[in-house]
């Protein structure tokens, strides 16, 4: 049975000794961000203490709390671990790095931190709940029970000890002792719909339906959104055979939740035994779309079709079935009654030998198990799973959107362009570069260039009397190599490609070896190809479903680029930009390579760590990937912990 509630409660820590007022003001800064869940905040203010005093440990960890709220279990545990390493007796770095572990499923490690832990501080209840939550996923539940009992023996007002004890001693079959627990937590809270919700649950498995439902009734009075509640109050009415009252609960639940996969299809099974199997089977094709090859779903949605003779529409969920699952025997048997209504009884003969031949293949594997018709493997439970894949995870940081259906892409090339002085304001939008630095000082700041791959929003008006100065400066300066460079730039921005090129070209008729044109050249030339080819899929109709993909010629983009290189072979940008050449080209290894050399030469290009981390997801490496994302968020890629969500915080199961 699912937990109600896990002990991670993040406490208030002190200060410890620092040597500076600024310091420990920052540290507050930063833990205030995490109590208003601003972690990003937090981290940058972390990192900014880390910068400066790399010694302290109290960074490290609260750095790894906002990372552990983030789901960067990974970049948690390496901050838990640097703080360990300055502070060998830091309980709590002990403690939270269990925890991070525990996420990780790596349950080995977090029992060896719970009990560093305890032995540092045998007095903390709350290190004893989390190791029993850790202990209850090993499967110990006896063990479990024993440490929520040790630290309710701490704090006996743990409400969730009391919940989570409960659930281990319902585990064990103690009954009893589980609704003791409820109705202690119900003391100390009498307002909490955990309790009464489990305590409706535990009466429920006794049979006990109709005390269940009025402590069903109480949770949903403290929260009516609580779907979970509503499905076993559902499940309790059914059980009563009062099946208004069940068909009622069930849609409530979708009301809240139109994504709950389990409510659609209960309502269906509900629906089915009313006799409403149109409304049956409606709710059944939400549950396909949910869940497009679910074989049980298309097997019962099939026998609802035979009960209003819809005998063509049943044949084909029943021939669905066997597509994804080709052992399916029910599959055939039901195939073949629907060909024998419909008279085609060769079809109907053909698929009962089909059935005999599996089920006498199932036979011999199991030796004689008359059930052997039934497939219990992994791979059989997989197909007939009824979880949405559209389940939606999302929270809100300080305005951010924390979303697990991001759009993932790659973090864009580099190039050279003008740099409105207010977005210095705005955040990290540049990297230190000395040819730029160099440019800069000689013209004072006016203009001022930059290396990013970040789009700076240009007022309009600003736009258009900048550009007009330019081509005016370009005649009467009879071609300026500077304003050519700013010119192309700008129309490098707005995607007027063959303009830019055609800047940055003859700036390169007069300098060949000029650094800033060779990387815009082979960037505006990339760009370019690539907005054609996003055209041509738009537009261009598929005619056969063979047609080789057309593979774009980046060679010429390489070129440049390699020429960057040969020029200033520390220019990490160029190197960068042929990386994500490479990842265009399907060179993943290459470009892995590539992204590893620009971190070696700039270990502060976050782009490089969240475009590797990437590839590592593609690979297959997930370790790997989440190091690199978590390294990329800390340098302030915030999309990083959004890509951790998606694809790294996920069990394999």
């Amino acid at each position: 049975m699912k937990r109600y509630c896990l002990v991670i409660l993040f406490c208030c820590l002190g200060l410890g000794g620092f040597a500076q007022w600024n310091t420990a003001s920052m540290l507050n800064e930063g833990k205030t961000a995490i109590y208003f869940d601003d972690y990003i905040s937090a981290i940058e203010n972390f990192n900014h203490i880390i910068r400066v005093k790399p010694y302290l440990s109290e960074p490290y960890f609260f750095r790894g709390l906002a990372k552990l709220n983030l789901d960067d279990f990974e970049g948690a545990v390496a901050d838990y671990t640097k703080a360990i390493e300055l502070n060998p007796n830091y309980f709590h770095a002990y403690m939270y790095r269990g925890i991070a572990y525990h996420n990780l499923k790596r349950y080995e490690e977090a029992m060896n931190d719970y009990n560093t832990a305890i032995s540092i501080n045998p007095g903390d209840a709350y290190v004893f709940a989390n190791r029993a939550i850790t202990k209850a996923d090993m499967g110990d539940y006896k063990g479990a029970e024993e440490d929520y009992s040790k630290a309710l023996r701490i704090d006996g007002q743990l409400v969730a000890a009391y919940l989570n004890r409960a659930i281990m001693r319902e585990q064990l079959d103690d009954m009893e002792g589980a609704i003791m627990d409820c109705n202690a937590a119900i003391k100390l809270n009498m307002f909490s719909d955990e309790a009464y919700g489990l305590r409706g649950y535990l009466e429920f498995r006794q049979k006990n339906y109709e005390e269940a439902i009025e402590d069903y009734n109480k949770a949903l009075r403290l929260n009516p959104q609580n779907k979970r509640v509503l499905m076993s109050r559902a499940i309790a009415w059914y059980e009563l055979k009062k099946y208004p009252e069940t068909l009622e609960d069930y849609t409530a639940v979708l009301k809240i939740d139109s994504t709950y996969a389990y409510a659609y299809y209960n309502r269906a099974l509900l629906r089915a035994e009313i006799g409403d199997y149109n409304n049956a089977i409606r709710d059944l094709d939400h549950v396909l779309d949910m869940n497009p090859d679910n074989i049980l779903i298309y097997f019962n949605r099939g026998l609802l079709k035979m009960d209003i003779k819809d005998y063509r529409g049943a044949y084909d969920d029943f021939s669905t079935s066997i597509m994804i699952y080709p052992d399916f025997v029910k599959a055939y048997l039901a195939r073949a009654a629907v060909s024998s209504a419909m008279k085609d009884y060769a079809a109907a003969g053909k698929d009962q030998y089909k059935a005999e031949e599996i089920m006498e293949r199932y036979r011999k594997m199991k030796e004689g198990d008359k059930n052997a018709l039934v497939d219990t493997t992994v791979n059989f439970q997989r197909l007939i799973d009824i979880n949405s894949r559209d389940d939606r995870m999302k929270e809100v940081i300080n305005g951010r959107l924390q979303d697990k259906h991001v759009i993932v892409e790659l973090q864009e090339v580099f190039v050279v362009q003008y740099l409105p002085l207010d977005t210095l304001r705005k955040g990290k939008v540049q990297y230190f570069n000395r040819q730029v630095m160099s440019f800069n000082q000689r013209h004072n700041y006016l203009p001022a260039l930059t290396v990013s791959n970040k789009k700076f929003d240009y007022p309009e008006a600003f736009l258009e009397d900048y550009m007009k100065r330019l081509s005016d400066n370009i005649v009467e300066n009879k071609g300026a190599i500077d304003d050519y460079l700013l010119r192309g730039a700008l129309y490098l921005h707005q995607g007027q490609f063959t303009e830019a090129i055609n800047d940055f070209k003859k700036i390169l008729d007069k300098d060949p070896r000029n650094l800033f044109a060779l990387l815009n050249l082979a960037s505006a030339r990339m760009r370019m190809y690539d907005y054609i080819e996003s055209i041509e899929e738009r537009t261009t109709p598929v005619v056969d479903d063979e047609k080789e993909h057309r593979v774009v010629d980046y060679s010429l983009v390489l070129e440049g680029y390699k020429k960057c290189l040969e020029i200033d072979s520390t220019f990490v940008f160029a190197k960068f930009n042929m990386a994500n050449v490479y990842v265009k080209s399907g060179k993943i290894e290459e470009a892995i390579a590539l992204y590893s050399e620009v971190i070696e030469e700039d270990p502060d290009i976050a782009e490089a760590y969240y475009n590797r981390g990437l590839l590592y997801i593609y690979s297959g490496n997930k370790p790997a990937a989440n190091a690199d994302l978590s390294k990329a968020g800390e340098l302030g890629l915030t999309d990083s912990y959004s890509v951790i969500k998606r694809y790294c915080s996920e069990s394999e199961d």
